[in-house]
Order: C-alpha cells, then structure tokens, then sequence
C-alpha cells in the first residue's frame, strides 16, 4: 500500500534531546491513531525519523535529504532557534512545510513554515501579568546562551522597564554547564531581594539550573518562572528540585479536559504509566493530526494545497480548539500559569479565558503591562 512519508528532525542526542524527544514521542502517537483509525484517506502515514544530534548543520542537511531523497512534502522537526533558521531556506527553496513545533522568539514568518509554539504576546505578557502581581516586579533574567533566551530577554527588559520594575542580569550559560555554576548568580539573585526569577534555560540547563536552585532551599529564594519548563524537564530532575516553580506554556499536562484525559491515558499507554505529557510532546501531536486531516480531505501533500487547507482545520486537541491563523501561520493558542509540584506535574493556578491571537512582530502591544492576580 501506498504511504505518506512525513520527514521527523529531532535530536535523540546532545542537550536538547530531553526536549526533543518529547517532540518525537508526540509524532509517535499521533502516527499510531492516524494508522490505528485507516490513515489519511486510507493511506498509512510513514514517519522517516533523522537525528541531527543538537547540530544546526545536519539539520539543514537532513532537510534536504528529507525533502529530495526521501520525497517528502512536510518535516516535523526543529527546537532550537538556530535549528529552525537552519532549515527555513531549505524548505522554502524546496517547496515543503516545516512544522515547528517549539516556543520562539517571534519576529517571523514563512509562507512555509507553521508555527505551532508561542510568541512573545502569548507567553511573556501572562507570565509577567501573573508575576507582578503574586510576586513583584524585581526580576532576574537567566538563560541559556542561545538566540531565542537573547531576544526574549531584550523584550522582557523592554516590559519591565516601562512597567516600573527593576531587573537583575541578564547572565547567560553555555550548554555543557554543571549545576554549581549557576551558583554565584543565584547567591546575587538572593542578595539583590529579587522576586522572581524568569528563565530561558533550555534541556539540560533548565534540570541542571533547577538543582542548584534547590540547595538554597529555606534561604528566601525566589522562585524560577519559565519560558521553557516542562513536564519533560522536571521528570529528569530530583523531586526535591521540582516543586514551587512557575512556567508558562499553552499546555500542560494536568488539564482537565476530556480530550487531555483521553490523550494522557494514550500517552502512558504508549510510553509508560509514570509518563506525563507536556507541552512538547502536545504540539507536534496536534500539527500532525492536522496535517493528515488536510491530506485526507485534500487527497493529496501538494504543499500549496496543504498549506491553503490548514486554516479551514479546527482541531480538538488535548488542549481544547487549535486553529490556524492564516495571516500569521500561527496558531491560536490559550497560555497557562502552571505551580510545579514535587511529583513532576504543574497545577493550573490560572489559565487564559480567550484564544490569543499571534502578534510574533508585537505590532499591538506597549510595553507597559498591568497586574493578574491568581484565581
């Protein structure tokens, strides 16, 4: 039988692989329901899965491969900034879709690439809203040296600074650090009676950031509020290390949605009981039903169908409606403030009561925000 080959680009090694392997477990799963339910207009979907092992230069080599090789029409693929900038001059030279599934910086668009993860819009401005007014408003930047905790932290200063607040650092770490070295930073953090810490530390880093953070335990030590903390990051860490922290993602695992359930009792079917999905591993997911719903009503991969149809698509997902922007290429999405808990899961303490809409280039936002108190 004829299939439909979707190239995977996810590094199973190197220290993003934490996050990318839940990108993959999601395309895992989503091919299995697809399959397990006749496929995409009865034709079987084929993941072809490359490992770029945390190098930008084999993602644009894979790409290629994926794209002229293997003849695929869509990649799934991509965490890192630098990985996706690598492999959007492929796919567009190419004509193929790149569906990237990761929290980013903004300040672009690609007729073919969607984004599934969020903007700045959709992710800064609760987490600050949330933070101000549980915590304060002295905050310390952290972060991972990469071009998206540069750039988020650039706006991130941008909104303190007109909302009357006070910043400490940024101080930024290579991939490869070892949990004492953040240590000097967090004692300044404790000394200058910071409130919150907000990080962009990412894989490694964010397991390793929160350890050292937890050897201050009863110190007066602020919180880490997160960009880029998920379910995933806080099963590799001790239980100690876990607990009392806040991100802010679309998804979290504890939703209590009947979709999630049903998503949750599949996920730990497949990778596990002590598995619990997070945002990561939701996106790709979700892209890939979407995609092979366009596919099957389409009855074709041509990309310029593909990429015509996907707005059309309204998906119910684990985490309620996902539906596409097309003036964007972005998703609509409703962020979250989840509390980190020691048994590796995050309590919803408040969630958006609206779809927000992408503004990657922060075309309809000042920099001056208020303040969201829990409910």
């Amino acid at each position: 039988m004829e299939t439909i080959k979707v190239g995977v680009l996810f590094s199973q090694s190197g220290p993003m692989a934490v996050s990318e392997t839940a990108h993959l477990q999601g395309i895992l799963l989503a091919c299995d329901e697809i399959n397990s339910a006749g496929g995409a207009g009865g034709r079987m979907i084929e993941p072809v899965i490359l490992d770029p092992a945390g190098s930008d230069q084999r993602y644009a080599q894979l790409a290629t491969e994926l794209l002229l090789k293997h003849g695929v029409d869509a990649i799934f693929g991509c965490c890192l900034s630098t990985s996706r900038k690598a492999v959007l001059p492929v796919v567009e030279r190419f004509n193929g879709i790149l569906f990237y599934p990761s929290v980013y910086e903004g300040f672009e668009y690609s007729p073919n690439v969607i984004y599934g993860g969020a903007v700045p819009n959709q992710v800064i401005v609760p987490l600050l809203e949330y933070v101000f007014g549980n915590h304060g408003k002295n905050i310390a930047l952290i972060g991972s040296d990469t071009l998206y905790a540069r750039e988020i932290n650039r706006i991130v200063m941008e909104f303190v600074a007109d909302s009357g607040g006070r910043i400490v650092g940024p101080k930024y770490f290579e991939f490869g650090t070892q949990p004492g070295e953040f240590t000097p930073f967090l004692q300044l953090v404790r000394d200058q009676g910071v409130d919150a810490i907000i990080s962009t530390t990412v894989g490694d880093e964010s397991v390793r950031l929160y350890e050292c953070h937890s050897q201050f335990d009863g110190t007066g030590m602020p919180p880490i509020a997160s960009l880029t903390t998920t379910e995933s990051e806080l099963a590799r860490m001790p239980a100690a290390a876990r607990k009392g922290h806040l991100s802010v993602l679309p998804y979290f695992g504890a939703l209590d949605l009947s979709d999630n359930r049903r998503f949750r009792a599949a996920f730990a079917r497949r990778f596990g009981d002590q598995s619990c999905p997070g945002v990561y591993s939701e996106v790709c997911y979700t892209q890939l039903h979407i995609y092979a719903q366009a596919v099957a009503r389409l009855g074709t991969t041509d990309s310029q169908a593909v990429l015509a149809a996907l707005p059309e698509i309204v998906f119910k997902g684990p985490g309620g409606d996902t539906v596409l922007d097309a003036d964007t290429n972005h998703f609509m999405l409703r962020p979250s403030v989840g509390l980190s808990n020691e048994n590796g899961e995050f309590e919803v303490v408040w969630r958006s009561p609206n779809m927000v809409r992408a503004d990657p280039y922060l075309i309809a936002y000042d920099r001056s925000i208020g303040q969201r108190v829990s409910v």
